[in-house]
Formats: C-alpha cells, structure tokens, sequence
C-alpha cells in the first residue's frame, strides 16, 4: 500500500498542530508496513500511489485543487479538515484581533472573504500560494470547500464536535469517521520529572504566542489573583515561540513580560522537554479562542496537573477532568484558575492511555484506507 499524504505549501517551513498530525501519523503507519510520502506541491506524480489523503480545508487553498487532480486520476480520496468551528474564528476576528488584522475586520465582515484576503497577504511570503489563491477566489472559497468535502470518499475528523460544524459552516452532507489524535509517547510513560524552573507555584501555558492562545486575557486573569492571600506569590509560565504574524500582539504580550516580573518565558523547549514543565505547574491552561482539540490539555492531565481549557471540543474530549472558561472574559478566566488551583488533582481514565496515541491514530487511518481500496463503504 503507497499513501500520498497532502498537505499545505508551507508545512514544513511553518510547522503548526497540522505538522503534528501529518508527521506522527505517517511514522506509525511506516511502523505498520505502509508506505507513506508527505508532499507540499501540487505538481507530485499522483499516478504512482494507491490512495492521496489530504490535510487541512480552513484558510488553505491547496486543498480543493489536491482533491480535483486526485478525483481526475481516479484515486480514493481521504480529507482530514482539521477544521475550527466558524462562529468561534468569527468571533475571535470580530473581537480579539490586533493590528492590520483588525483594520480588516471592521471593513470587512464576511468570514469568506477575510479569508481569502488572509491568503492574498500570505502569498507575498509564500509565493506557491499565490496561484491556488487567487484559483480560489475566483472559484470561490466556500465553494471549493464544499467540493472537496463531498468529492472526498471519507472525512476524517477529530470530534463529534468538528462534524457537526463542519456540516453547519458548510451546508453539506458527506461520509465521516471520526479518528482521535494521539498525544507524544513522552506524555503517557512514568519518568523521572526534572524541575528545570526551581518553581513548583506557577501557572503554566503551552503553545505559540499569537492572539488565538490567549495570554494576555490569562495575564490579566493571574493578576486578578495575585490581588489575593492565596496566590500573591504566585507565578505565570509561557512556552512557546512568539508568532512572526503578530507583531501588535507580541508588542503587548513583550510589554507585559517587562511590567511583570512574576511573568516567565523561557522561549521554545523541544516536545520531550515539556512535561517536566507541566508535572511542577499548579494548573495548565488552555484559553485559546478555538482549536480542534483539547489534547494539549490532556497532555497536561497525563503529567499530573489540573487543567483549564475552552471551547465545545475540548469538553467533549476532556468532560469532568477540566475546569472551563470563556476566552472572551477574564473574570471567567480568574474563576476556573482558581477552582483547578483548588480541587484535588483528577485522575486519568486508564483507556485514554491506549486510545489517545499517535499509534491508536494511525491503526484507525489504516482500517478506513484498507476499506476504501477494497472498493468497500466505510
């Protein structure tokens, strides 16, 4: 079996959650005896592999014309959208965005079309993109994505949750599975934890620093608490890169560090480094406007520390080991801060250790290619 994996132009020179998924699944699935390309240009040799499964529908307009030269060779098609739910990009555009980004958002209030213009300005970085863009504007962006939904053989989505949006955004029925991501092996086996920071009374955030994750609404939130007896000693970690896209953003969040000291950043540290960082912390967070998942605060769970997370997804991944918020208020933010502070540290189901594993992924990738290239429903 020979699987051509699609993905964006720019996957691996901007590498994000669909970077991930892409790479741990097609390294599972070599373990299985497939084999597996990942490929970022539209021009590949599609003839030579037995099955093309694309990633990635939201913002990204490779996607359609992936799934057009698939369908014209006659190939099975599998699409794994890794799609956000609209109303809470709408939302996050409407309200929270900073910069040019803002400027566009009071002009422009069709999602459809801040999209497009979206990918117009990654173009001028990314000159592959320029041609699918400017395809798909023509086109018409949610036209081309309602194409590649229901020309695709199967979807594969992360969550109830992402199905059913995506059926909303997009006023389509089509076929689905629904296949859970994995967590990292050094998240789910017992080790020995090294306190790299020398603190254990902290506060701990995990992903790129951008407008979507959310951290200055938590810094406000910690400085709430820090007003009172129990947490004024208390102390707020970020790890992650700063974004090269946010630069209003990242003005603000700089500014923040330099006011607070009680902030820390230590910059990127590598995937095998991280849960060390999350086993010391009181609390892990996750307060981003939208995301697909909540796995990253699974993978806090797995390292002993309560989380907070947001958004219908991550409840429908976590249900009771979380403690949720509203990324849109502060003082909801405080509140579940302080109640996962305070509650006792929940214990992990003993099934999430076999089910949310980048092996358990790929075993379920491969039964739905198997069924597809029997000529079989899935």
């Amino acid at each position: 079996m020979k699987i051509l994996m699609l993905a964006r132009s720019d996957i691996f020179s901007v590498p994000g959650g669909d970077t991930v998924q892409i790479q741990n699944t097609a390294q599972e699935l070599k373990k299985l005896g497939v084999e597996v390309d990942v490929v970022a240009d539209s021009k590949v040799d599609i003839t030579k592999y037995d099955l093309v499964h694309v990633f990635q529908l939201d913002w990204i307009p490779e996607t359609y014309f992936y799934v057009v030269k698939a369908q014209k060779h006659g190939k099975p098609i599998v699409l794994s959208p890794i799609h956000h739910a609209e109303r809470e990009v709408k939302k996050f555009d409407d309200v929270y965005t900073f910069g040019l980004r803002r400027l566009v958002g009071l002009v422009v209030k069709k999602q459809e079309h801040r999209d497009i213009l979206k990918n117009i300005y990654r173009s001028f970085h990314n000159k592959a993109k320029l041609l699918p863009t400017l395809k798909g504007a023509y086109f018409g962006y949610r036209k081309s994505q309602r194409e590649a939904l229901i020309t695709s053989n199967i979807v594969l989505v992360q969550t109830n949750c992402e199905a059913q949006d995506l059926k909303t955004t997009y006023g389509v029925d089509f076929k689905w599975e629904k296949v859970v991501n994995g967590v990292s092996e050094q998240f789910l086996v017992s080790q020995a934890y090294q306190n790299k920071l020398g603190i254990t009374n902290y506060i701990i955030c995990v992903g790129r620093i951008e407008a979507r994750k959310n951290q200055l609404t938590i810094i406000e939130a910690v400085k709430v608490l820090r007003r009172e007896e129990e947490f004024k000693d208390i102390k707020l970690v970020f790890l992650g890169k700063r974004s090269e896209h946010h630069k209003s953003y990242i003005a603000k969040f700089d500014g923040a560090l330099k006011e607070n000291s009680w902030i820390v950043h230590p910059g990127f540290i590598p995937q095998e480094d991280i849960p060390s960082y999350y086993h010391f912390a009181k609390v892990g967070i996750s307060a981003s406007w939208f995301e697909t998942t909540g796995l990253t605060s699974l993978e806090a769970l797995f390292c002993g520390t309560n989380v907070v997370a947001s958004g219908a997804r991550a409840k429908e991944l976590l249900g009771d080991l979380a403690v949720y918020c509203d990324p849109a208020s502060v003082v909801s933010v405080t509140n579940a801060l302080r109640q996962a502070y305070q509650r006792v540290v929940a214990p992990v189901p003993a099934s999430f250790r076999q089910e949310y594993t980048w092996a358990n992924a790929a075993s379920q990738t491969l039964a739905v290619y198997r069924q597809l290239l029997k000529g079989g429903e899935v």
